[in-house]
């Protein structure tokens, strides 16, 4: 698609849309409106396509668009936004949901003890997960960070005016259960000290969802962002083995069944707070609120909304300073190399 949109229908960029709960959320939305234009902002374009086709097979006639973007690379971030603006008038949705969980493996030797501590923690966290710690990306940024966050911190600032265009923008942040303050030091803001560093990053999502609203609300921009958490979703996001996927995924089977509703297990299910937040009147929203997915024992999925614990506007307000800083040098850097 190349031609900008006349129809005042919705538009929809989901980012890592090609499976789980991006997948989810272009599901729920083409549900709810079969007008609405999904653009899948994925890395691989063969992933892309097929769950294109297969979104197509599910909603015959749906308009679907497929934007290549590496969300590691400032610059591919910047091409993405630019071929954004040639191509489209408005933005309604724009999900920041794609991320990483970089690991060299499981921690065998403390995976009993820590089953035996916190059987619900040890499914619900990645405690079990032997992160790379000190990852750097070739942008020389922390390669969590720069993938979970700031990919999107670029993407969210580059397509504020189509954003507002829409009168009712809505910037939707995948944050996890696993984010807490406890997680993340606005000394090392790109988590690349951290022994965790995707918590961390999930941590910064937070804060940059929550923090963002201010500027919004000063700037007086029809945009809003929001926080939400998927649960606890079967995907292979940490390139674990598939075995160990599979024994996982019985397991949450077996915690949902006795009542632990943070097993979503399905990318579907884990997406329903992303269309909530979407859909929902925003006078019945509050943006400083976490929405988390949850499914009952009895397979009923809903939505739950609950302030961040710990969230601190000062931390907000410093990382957003570190974001727009770095930001701006890669606008500057971008702009360098269309002009040469």
């Amino acid at each position: 698609m190349t031609a900008k949109i006349n129809e005042r229908s919705k538009v929809a960029i989901i980012t890592g849309a090609n499976a789980g709960v991006g997948y989810g959320i272009a599901q729920h939305l083409l549900e709810e409106d079969c007008t609405i234009t999904i653009i899948m902002a994925c890395r691989n374009h063969t992933r892309a396509s097929i769950a294109r086709e297969s979104l197509l097979a599910q909603f015959p006639g749906a308009n679907i668009d497929i934007k290549l973007v590496d969300l590691g690379s400032a610059i591919s971030v910047f091409d993405f936004c630019k071929a954004i603006i040639d191509s489209y008038s408005y933005i309604d949705y724009l999900f920041c949901n794609a991320g990483i969980l970089s690991t060299s493996g499981i921690d065998w030797s403390n995976v009993v003890w820590q089953f035996l501590a916190s059987p619900i923690g040890f499914l619900e966290r990645s405690d079990a997960t032997v992160q790379i710690v000190g990852e750097i990306n070739a942008d020389g940024m922390g390669n969590v960070f720069a993938a979970n966050v700031f990919g999107h911190y670029i993407m969210a600032r580059e397509l504020e005016t189509l954003l507002d265009k829409s009168a009712e923008g809505r910037v939707i942040w995948t944050s996890s259960l696993t984010a807490e303050k406890s997680c993340f030091d606005i000394e090392d803001w790109q988590g690349i000290k951290s022994l965790m560093p995707y918590e961390s990053s999930k941590w910064a999502c937070d804060l940059v969802a929550l923090g963002s609203n201010s500027r919004y609300n000063n700037e007086k921009q029809d945009i809003v962002a929001f926080s939400t958490s998927p649960g606890v979703v079967a995907s292979s996001i940490g390139n674990l083995p598939v075995w160990i996927t599979k024994v996982r995924r019985l397991l949450h089977y077996a915690y949902r069944f006795f009542g632990i509703t943070s097993q979503n297990i399905t990318g579907y299910r884990g997406a329903i707070a992303d269309a909530f937040v979407a859909l929902q009147p925003l006078n019945t929203l509050n943006y400083l609120y976490r929405y988390t997915s949850l499914t009952s024992w009895r397979n009923v999925s809903y939505v739950e909304a609950k302030t961040i614990p710990d969230y601190d506007p000062i931390d907000a307000e410093k990382l957003l300073q570190h974001c727009e800083l770095s930001y701006q040098t890669w606008k500057n850097k971008y702009a360098q190399s269309v002009e040469a």
